[in-house]
């Protein structure tokens, strides 16, 4: 295989990786939800992440999904890096590893894992990490298409982006006032999450019908 050919399948395969990663990480968490006991997880009254607690049924499934469905994120952030334009791209995709990593992390550092290694407890840093830098990931990277050109793709960017505020804003209203104030918590948990698996399909879908173009006109 030559070099450019190398190089084309290479960046090919990344961007697979791409739509494979929020498929992998949603898909086991979606069917977690389904597996999961009502001890274990329910909509009303626990987070995501207690589907991950060692013991449950549900365990290798939610943790090694999000660990897989992390590791897939990994090449398909190289090709976004080596097909930006511009430095506001780049650090996008800076954001982006960073909130993969904290995926991973969740996944790596679940909730008890103090009982099996690490004295300190990592798994709410790394949460927080994958839920806090997300939101910045998509504005920074939406912000830096639309400087290049690629306006109705990075406004797209930047409304995923938005999501994350909008439905956490709206769980802390409809928490005011009530006893429960952690209640339902998993659902913007599971709304931001979409709402980066989301963008991310969209990012792969796009990067794959580049290169599907690509390759017809060079056949």
């Amino acid at each position: 295989m030559r070099l450019r050919d190398h190089s084309r399948f290479s960046k090919r395969t990344a961007a697979y990786c791409g739509l494979a990663a929020p498929l992998v990480a949603l898909s086991a968490i979606v069917l977690a939800t389904v597996l999961a006991t009502p001890e274990t997880f329910t909509w009303h009254g626990r987070a995501l992440s207690d589907m991950g607690r060692p013991g449950t049924r549900t365990f290798l499934l939610f943790n090694g999904g999000l660990i897989a469905g992390g590791l897939f994120g990994i090449p398909f952030a190289w090709r976004l890096w080596v097909t930006s334009f511009g430095r506001v791209e780049r650090l996008g995709v800076v954001l982006l590893v960073t909130s993969v990593v904290g995926m991973i992390g969740v996944g790596v550092f679940f909730l008890g894992h103090t009982e099996y290694y690490l004295e300190r407890n990592l798994h709410f840093a790394a949460a927080l990490t994958f839920f806090g830098v997300a939101p910045f990931a998509q504005w920074v990277y939406g912000t830096g298409q639309v400087l290049d050109g690629a306006r109705g793709l990075g406004l797209l960017s930047i409304w995923f982006g938005i999501v994350h505020p909008v439905t956490w804003l709206v769980w802390l209203v409809s928490r005011a006032g009530t006893t429960d104030s952690w209640a339902w918590f998993a659902v913007p948990e599971f709304v931001a999450a979409l709402a980066f698996g989301g963008w991310i399909l969209v990012l792969a879908g796009d990067l794959h019908l580049a290169d599907t173009e690509g390759r017809e006109s060079h056949d």
